[in-house]
């Protein structure tokens, strides 16, 4: 039977390697923010489910992989604000 916590960490794989596919195939998908929200998810994921076995290694990596992609969020939600409104300033 599969405990709770490999099943956390299986959805956060699955958002993980879907990631890395769909990049491999469409490559503006790495800029998009749904690419680092998912990324952010899975590294989440991936390290609650560390919590039932602890590795400090794997902790460390996701933590790392998790910063990372909430600053691609941040990145990403600061373009869109400014296109956003550079498209108002052009259209006044």
């Amino acid at each position: 039977m599969i405990s709770l916590y490999d099943s956390i960490g299986l959805v956060g794989v699955s958002l993980s390697v879907g990631c890395y596919a769909r990049v491999q195939w469409q490559r503006d998908f790495a800029k998009s923010f749904a690419y680092s929200l998912l990324n952010f998810l899975s590294a989440v994921l991936l390290a609650v489910s560390i919590f039932n076995n602890w590795n400090i290694a794997a902790f460390v990596s996701n933590t790392i992989w998790g910063a990372l992609s909430a600053y691609g969020m941040y990145r990403c939600w600061n373009y869109m604000r400014r296109a956003k409104k550079a498209a108002q300033i052009t259209l006044h």
